[in-house]
């Protein structure tokens, strides 16, 4: 199967409570922190126990990107992948609009 790249409005909040950064060994736990979190199976954070429904990584970008992001599908078919700079933008966005009350 083919990945490509759709847009859609989401609500932010839904993602930032349930994403996990990854590479691609390892996971990253927003919430609590946590590194070092092994991806086959995980459908929550062995610490904290933040349910993953999203899943980003740094190293998304261009052909090597698009090959680790398929080895990823691979290890967690059940999470959506979001694309990081995306996921970035928006929410460093946010964050500024909360600062100065936008």
């Amino acid at each position: 199967m083919d990945h490509i790249r759709v847009w859609s409005e989401v609500d932010l909040a839904e993602i930032q409570n349930h994403i996990i950064t990854v590479d691609d060994k390892f996971g990253f736990c927003p919430g609590c922190r946590e590194m070092g979190i092994k991806l086959e199976g995980l459908k929550t954070c062995p610490k904290c126990g933040r349910e993953f429904k999203y899943v980003t990584a740094h190293e998304s970008r261009g052909t090597k990107g698009f090959e680790m992001i398929g080895r990823i599908r691979k290890k967690l078919p059940h999470m959506i992948f979001v694309d990081f700079d995306d996921y970035e933008r928006i929410s460093g966005k946010k964050k500024a609009e909360s600062l100065f009350n936008v």
